[in-house]
């Protein structure tokens, strides 16, 4: 079974091949309270040198306000086999201009892979980043830094699988990643807990993927927002076919543990992150060149709205 660009009574906000969202107003599935809206035009604000691309990718903001960006990254079109280092670049503000630095980590065994880092603050001038190295015991793996150059890997690690994404909710802190079931046949979103971030309880299952998984699976790059009293899933949802590599669905719970495959809307983006910044969001796309093209190499951004479901009746 494959599943059509447009999935009946949801809303489909895409990429279009000028770098403008198409629109529509379908009738939105759910139950959810909100559902976020692409509402302008995705812009590439950040290419990195040379050939590289950016896929998986993280942004944390330091005090005084300067953003940086963390991100898979190779210089081929796209080879997960071969992507060993995290590239690393920062600017004034989310719309650049971007400046290189140097890479914040580079392999090691017995990590095979560096996958899909997530940087958060974690005391006064203290930045903890879990990634994923397809070592043997696929745990997420940690690293710490006390200026956002220089990192050190932990002996800390939790159970989950590729793509990590943390949330905080009251005391609790919520790991989301990648999973499958026993035999490896369905795509899985899978959460742990812990209150001080180093013991964590065992993953359960947040969100199944009705379909039989493909490859490396159906489902990638969770990330987590928290609006009123919801919970809102946003997770990029692949296929065989490359034309469904851009593009995320998105799920609302009042249980940030469990979700139900009843998507609320589509959003044509590959590995997105929601960004709050003062008053305004915005959601991200990345991926392999191959997939992406030239032009949308790197770190794109689009405005990001939240419309109440029944504005949209």
């Amino acid at each position: 079974m494959v599943w059509r660009r447009v999935v009946a009574g949801c809303v489909l906000v895409a990429l279009g091949c000028a770098g403008a969202p198409r629109r529509t107003r379908q009738r939105p599935t759910g139950s959810s309270a909100w559902v976020p809206l692409v509402v302008g035009p995705f812009q590439r604000v950040y290419r990195p040198v040379g050939t590289r691309y950016l896929n998986d990718h993280t942004l944390t903001r330091e005090p005084d306000g300067r953003w940086h960006l963390f991100g898979i990254t190779h210089d081929s079109e796209g080879d997960p086999s071969r992507e060993m280092s995290f590239l690393h670049a920062s600017a004034p503000s989310l719309l650049g201009p971007w400046s290189d630095e140097g890479d914040a980590l580079h392999s090691q065994p017995p990590e095979e892979s560096l996958w899909a880092p997530f940087v958060l603050p974690t005391g006064a001038g203290r930045w903890s980043m879990f990634y994923y190295g397809n070592t043997p015991d696929h745990r997420v793996l940690r690293a710490e830094s006390a200026d956002l150059h220089r990192w050190e890997r932990s002996a800390s690690s939790a159970p989950g699988g590729r793509d990590p994404f943390l949330l905080r909710v009251g005391a609790l802190w919520y790991l989301y990643s990648v999973g499958a079931d026993e035999r490896r046949e369905i795509g899985q979103i899978v959460v742990s807990e812990s209150r001080d971030l180093l013991r964590w309880t065992m993953p359960t299952v947040a969100l199944t993927d009705p379909v039989a998984t493909f490859g490396w699976g159906n489902l990638e790059s969770p990330a987590v927002v928290r609006r009123g009293e919801e919970f809102y899933l946003f997770v990029t949802r692949t296929s065989d076919s490359p034309h469904d590599y851009a593009r995320t669905m998105v799920f609302a719970s009042a249980d940030p543990t469990r979700f139900a495959w009843e998507p609320v809307t589509e959003i044509m983006a590959h590995a997105a992150e929601v960004i709050e910044d003062g008053d305004r969001w915005f959601i991200t796309s990345a991926g392999w060149t191959a997939r992406m093209g030239e032009r949308w190499r790197g770190l794109s951004i689009a405005p990001l709205a939240w419309a109440p479901r029944a504005s949209l009746r």
